[in-house]
């Protein structure tokens, strides 16, 4: 039995999000042979009888959590930020007693490309995720990524750090450093609700309705607005078609406000298209089950060929019939397996051919029912976990983490400084432009309150104006020769 210590990239609430999820999961399925801890941030976390969830604030707030934590655990699993969230712990890995497992399911820089306009801001973030990611890419004994395609472009970046030389070569194809696993879906099928979650209940969506779903956050990378764009013709020939987008209570980006304003700008908006509530994790599956079509749609671009969409995931769980924006990988599984329409980026009319051929199918779902449930016992959690459960069991440093470690850790030391340099330097840009903004608005409250004095005193002058007329002449018809 391997001690293992997980290290969560982001918070994990009950409002899990990917990253999230990935790393519930991965210590769930390890937990079945090995004694695991999901190291997180907060304290508002889950808990799982079968793993230890274990809270440590971020900073040198946690150095002593980590110091007595760290003393126990053989294997570190990290992904995205984790280094930097927590300094304490590159420190202790640098003296190379920890075998790392560093998880690059995520492109995170070309992710940030992707939505960032430039600005900056946003320079410095790409500097920030491109420091931090060349400090796990010196440092890692085994990498995981989530497609054959993603895998193609971590042995590029590894070689270009020196990662792929003599001492770490397999004689075969690096399969010791870098190896796939997907995201994963759950074991057991879906179970439906004992009352309906989306049909009769939303407002906007009536019982006979046909829900078509799209399953995830309004990322600034994603395309929703050519959805949008599709529902009119869709609704001419459905006009039971509902598109349904679920808005997170926060952390969401400016896609999400511009999918709304196109909605109500196109007059389908509370009808056609429904914005609602983030739904709680245990009514996911009910609403999969209920939905008719699933939705998946992102823009052309690097971003996209090397992206592995997780909301299609939780179709093929729930066998829902989807309609996909191609060039992705999951995209390619849709279209091979016959899942439902593939559609070019960006088509709007393909797009709402697409989903009117599924909504005017007899059974989508029961036709498509075999395909789904192949698709899906192939990408369960217990399956795509394999090469890093066969890690964890029997873990190896990587064949250059002898003499060769120490000037690699100087090398990753210098790029977490750089890291946090540029950390700093964002926060301060942003610190900069919030004050911008704040200032701004302050100058609009400021003419906004002289305006309002203006139009009071005016209102004020007149209404002397009247009284005194108005005394002027009371006082004439009592006699009086002036006021």
């Amino acid at each position: 039995m391997t001690h293992v210590l997980v290290v969560a990239p982001i918070f994990i609430t009950h409002e899990r999000r990917g990253p999230g999820i990935r790393a519930w999961e991965l210590a769930r399925v390890l937990s079945h042979d090995h004694q695991v801890t999901l190291l997180v941030a907060n304290d508002d976390h889950p808990v799982h009888a079968d793993f230890t969830v274990r809270a440590c604030p971020g900073g040198e707030a946690g150095a002593e959590i980590l110091d007595s934590l760290l003393a126990e655990q053989e294997v570190v699993v990290v992904q995205g930020p984790a280094l930097q969230t927590y300094p304490r712990l590159a420190e202790i890995l640098a003296a190379g007693e920890h075998y790392l497992v560093v998880d690059l399911y995520d492109p995170i820089t070309l992710e940030q490309l992707a939505m960032d306009t430039g600005g900056q801001i946003g320079r410095w973030l790409h500097l920030e995720y491109t420091a931090l990611l060349n400090e796990q890419l010196k440092l890692g004994d085994f990498f995981l990524c989530a497609t054959e395609r993603q895998r193609d472009y971590w042995l590029g970046a590894l070689s270009a750090l020196g990662r792929l030389n003599h001492d770490t070569w397999d004689g075969n194809d690096f399969r010791n450093l870098v190896d796939v696993v997907p995201f994963g879906l759950p074991a057991n099928p879906p179970t439906a609700g004992d009352v309906p979650i989306l049909k009769g209940v939303l407002p906007g969506i009536g019982p006979a309705d046909q829900v078509i779903l799209w399953g995830g956050g309004l990322w600034d990378w994603l395309d929703p607005l050519t959805p949008i764009r599709a529902m009119p013709k869709v609704a001419a020939r459905r006009p039971q078609a509902r598109l349904v987008f679920f808005r997170l209570a926060g952390g969401e980006m400016a896609m999400s406000d511009r999918a709304r304003q196109l909605a109500s700008e196109s007059g389908l908006l509370g009808h056609h298209v429904i914005f609602a509530p983030w739904l709680p994790p245990e009514q996911w599956s009910a609403c999969l089950l209920e939905a008719d079509v699933g939705l998946s749609f992102h823009r052309p671009g690097i971003e996209t060929h090397f992206a592995f969409r997780t909301r299609l995931l939780d179709y093929i769980w729930a066998g829902l019939p989807t309609v996909a924006a191609g060039g992705d990988a999951l995209g390619e599984l849709v279209a091979g397996h016959g899942l439902g329409y593939v559609v070019e980026p960006g088509d709007t009319e393909d797009l709402a051919t697409a989903l009117i051929s599924l909504l005017e199918e007899d059974d989508a779902r029961q036709s498509r029912r075999e395909a789904f449930r192949q698709v899906a016992s192939s990408l369960t959690w217990e399956r795509v976990t394999g090469p890093l459960a066969s890690y964890v069991a029997q873990p190896w440093h990587a064949g250059d983490a002898g003499p060769g470690f120490a000037p690699r850790w100087l090398a990753a030391d210098r790029d977490r400084i750089l890291s946090e340099a540029a950390h700093a330097a964002r926060r301060q840009s942003e610190a900069e432009a919030y004050a911008q903004d704040l200032e701004k608005e302050l100058d609009k409250t400021r003419a906004a309150l002289r305006q309002s004095e203006e139009r009071l005193r005016a209102a004020m002058d007149g209404r002397v104006m009247r009284l005194m007329t108005a005394v002027q002449r009371a006082w004439r018809r009592l006699g009086g020769d002036r006021p």
